[in-house]
């Protein structure tokens, strides 16, 4: 037994989504006494809540890819653009914005997107094994992601991408249209469609419910799950994170912050600088039940236009939108319709048939790096760690984070080199 998990003061994680929930059970799994603090009456109810319910390492590539700052200027006169940057959040988004540019050049691309892969090749592993360790159901299946392309350009840039990943051990199949079609075929009407990347180690499964089944367990085996609270503030002692102050009342122990978009308001307070801020996306689910026509089986990602689709039991969900418009979660009616339109040019047929008024209509806050990495470990502040910073990434990426973190908090080896997603660099 080591000497944190021989004291009594436990480690408090506060932001009770993916990263919170993964950390809180991983770290009282190894007999580390912890607590998880939220303001919210439930888990997962922010960017966790009805996220793409995809575990895709295939996708690793920060979205500050080459040729992004065009991208951008241009969406600023364009309500339509998949990736968006509204007028009046330039100022706020001045410091971050420039970084965020200056890390899309074609090295810091490839080198954030083969650091992304080797995490999120092992999150999904992890993720797998914990889930037949504890039988978790959280409506897993293991179909593979098909990554569309239109054209032959399109086609290229996936190609380059995973043909790059190859060698760090991804694996890949090129369909043409016609094996498109066979492996999926709710896509037989798609006309502008020319082929695939099938990525088979992808998997599919409910972020929300994964996130109340591991709790649960975490519960269990003695961690405090305190939610409905709010950390007011970080407690600060001889420059050292001490704890937190929940209203009247003081939590001592080290701090770690996974509460995503939130994470980088709390480390300001004692002096840490996240360069995280939020980027906006939505989601639509519709159901299926008594739906004749032909439902898709694998989940369908377009990268050009920043959107996707993935079944589920009962429903389908379609997501995406990459908006810079800070911590506004208001729905804008005509981008969720852009993600209608996006479904009904590739499954006409069963578009038709689907209660459009029954969809669920949902958006939520990404935390985005300046880097497209996340920040896990230790900051510069004693007594003060993070987990946060995954954008698109959460999911795939949560339970090898966790694992990291743990890591780091209990003097552990880490399974793989998780220097590119230190805290502090």
């Amino acid at each position: 037994m080591n000497e944190r998990q021989m004291s009594e003061k436990p480690v408090i994680l506060v932001g009770a989504g993916l990263a919170g929930v993964t950390g809180f059970y991983e770290l009282v799994s190894r007999g580390v006494p912890a607590v998880l603090v939220d303001a919210a009456d439930e888990v997962a109810t922010g960017a966790s809540f009805a996220n793409g319910a995809v575990l895709h390492p295939s996708l690793p590539d920060p979205w500050n890819s080459p040729g992004v700052g065009w991208s951008l200027l241009q969406s600023l006169f364009n309500p339509s653009a998949a990736m968006r940057l509204h007028k009046r959040h330039l100022p706020a988004l001045m410091g971050w914005g420039l970084s965020f540019l200056r890390h899309s050049t074609k090295r810091h691309y490839a080198a954030s997107s083969v650091a992304n892969y080797a995490l999120a090749d092992y999150s999904t592993r992890q993720t797998v094994a914990l889930k037949q360790k504890l039988n978790l159901q959280f409506e897993a299946a293991s179909p593979g992601t098909l990554k569309l392309f239109r054209n032959a350009a399109q086609k290229q840039a996936a190609l380059a991408l995973a043909e790059n990943l190859a060698a760090q051990g991804l694996r890949y199949e090129v369909l043409s249209r016609a094996d498109l079609v066979a492996r999926e075929p709710s896509l037989a009407s798609a006309e502008d469609v020319a082929g695939a990347l099938h990525f088979p180690d992808d998997m599919v499964g409910n972020a929300r419910l994964f996130c109340q089944k591991l709790a649960d367990e975490a519960v269990a085996l003695g961690g405090q799950l305190r939610l409905g609270v709010s950390v007011s503030d970080l407690l600060q002692e001889g420059g050292r994170v001490v704890g937190v102050r929940l209203g009247a009342e003081e939590l001592r122990g080290d701090v770690v912050l996974t509460g995503g978009v939130a994470a980088p308001q709390l480390a300001r307070t004692v002096g840490c600088r996240l360069p995280v801020r939020p980027v906006k996306g939505y989601s639509l689910t519709v159901p299926t039940q008594g739906i004749a026509e032909t439902l898709p089986q694998h989940p369908l990602v377009d990268p050009h236009l920043h959107i996707a689709m993935t079944p589920l039991p009962g429903r389908i969900r379609i997501l995406g939108m990459a908006e810079f418009g800070g911590f506004d979660t208001t729905i804008d009616p005509r981008r969720a319709d852009l993600l209608r339109q996006f479904f009904t040019r590739l499954m006409p047929d069963l578009a038709a048939q689907l209660d459009w008024q029954a969809a669920d209509v949902w958006s939520g806050l990404r935390p985005m790096s300046t880097d497209g990495r996340p920040f896990i470990g230790p900051t510069r502040i004693d007594g003060l760690f993070v987990n946060c910073g995954h954008g698109h990434l959460g999911w795939t990426m949560a339970v090898g984070s966790a694992r990291l973190l743990a890591d780091y908090l209990t003097g552990t080896n880490p399974e793989i080199d998780a220097a590119a997603f230190a805290a502090t660099r």
